[in-house]
């Protein structure tokens, strides 16, 4: 990072730039400074020297390198103050998720080919933080066992993701939108799901992000896999559902889930067809935004309730929109803004 002012209010030190460090820090930042007017900076990488902001949010940091400056930022007596950024519960990750198991759990990057302390560099950035930043209750609880000083801000989306109009298709089309990360929940629900669409050869299936296209064994025309696109942005763009789909096993790791996926299809009026797990209860009002599905056989029984009912759809899609517009990142910056700059 170059030429950089010697002076920002609050830099965001990102993980990635995908989902999380979009949703999480990027934009959060972004209607920040727009908000606010304040001065603030977001990258992969932090300047060493010459570069000293009020505030650093620190997204996931759990490297070796990194964590031996969080540490020593944080053990300097005049020194930024430290947030700790977490979207995810990475002491529970199944081991399905393959990479991301061998990272957190045993702290193994596959790409590299070497071994980085992650575990522990977790809970002792986590625990030198002076606030960290989390999605949900039930993560606020874990993390809260090496600090004490949790905030719980949701995930919220920007306004005009609600006023985008969606594109649409030839055939009415059902759809799942997500990473790599969901193996263990399509393990469950690809089997009702396959056998519903072989049932239905009239309805169009899209899948975007992983791969997991193969386990549906449907016609080449019935299907559709778009391959993960660059930012998250593009992503929502390319959502053309008019059913979405958002499967999720009963499972430790998903307790700390947020409500996104089902936030994503409601903020484009999309009605959604849910297991009833995790957020999604709170979040999915059965039966007016979309559907929960307690038991196997009911992703075909909502499926064909929606598919057969064109005005069940567009009831549910616009009562869906209309909740989400609670759920504006403009309409509750003031939760960043309380955390990132009252001190």
């Amino acid at each position: 990072m170059t030429e950089l002012p010697e002076t920002v209010d609050i830099f965001g030190w990102l993980a990635d730039r995908t989902g999380c460090g979009t949703i999480r820090v990027m934009q959060p930042m972004d209607a920040l400074a727009e908000a606010t007017g304040r001065s603030v900076l977001y990258s992969e990488k932090i300047k060493t020297q010459g570069f000293m902001p009020k505030v650093i949010v620190g997204q996931r940091i759990c490297k070796d390198g990194p964590t031996d400056l969080w540490q020593h930022v944080a053990s300097n007596e005049h020194r930024p103050k430290l947030v700790f950024e977490l979207d995810d519960d990475l002491w529970n990750v199944d081991p399905s998720n393959h990479s991301a198991y061998d990272w957190f759990l045993n702290g193994f990057d596959r790409k590299a080919n070497e071994y980085h302390n992650v575990p522990d560099n977790l809970r002792a950035n986590i625990h030198v933080a002076d606030r960290v930043t989390v999605t949900t209750p039930a993560l606020a609880e874990i993390v809260g066992q090496w600090n004490d000083n949790v905030h719980i801000i949701p995930n919220y989306l920007p306004e005009w993701v609600l006023e985008h109009e969606r594109p649409k298709n030839d055939r009415l089309t059902i759809g799942w939108m997500g990473s790599a990360t969901h193996t263990m929940d399509w393990e469950q629900a690809s089997g009702p799901v396959a056998r519903f669409l072989k049932q239905n050869p009239k309805v169009g299936f899209h899948l975007i992000g992983a791969p997991y296209g193969k386990w549906f064994k449907v016609p080449e025309d019935q299907i559709k896999v778009t391959p993960w696109i660059d930012g998250v942005e593009n992503v929502w763009k390319a959502i053309d559902f008019d059913i979405a789909l958002a499967p999720l096993r009963p499972h430790l790791f998903n307790r700390s889930k947020s409500n996104l996926k089902a936030l994503e299809a409601a903020a484009l009026g999309i009605p959604i067809v849910a297991s009833d797990v995790g957020p999604y209860p709170d979040f999915i009002e059965h039966g007016k935004t979309g559907f929960l599905v307690k038991r196997d056989h009911e992703w075909g029984k909502f499926l064909r309730e929606l598919v057969n009912d064109e005005a069940m759809r567009l009831e549910m899609g616009a009562a869906a929109k209309e909740k989400a517009r609670q759920w504006t990142l403009e309409g509750h910056i003031d939760e960043w803004a309380s955390v990132l700059m009252e001190w």
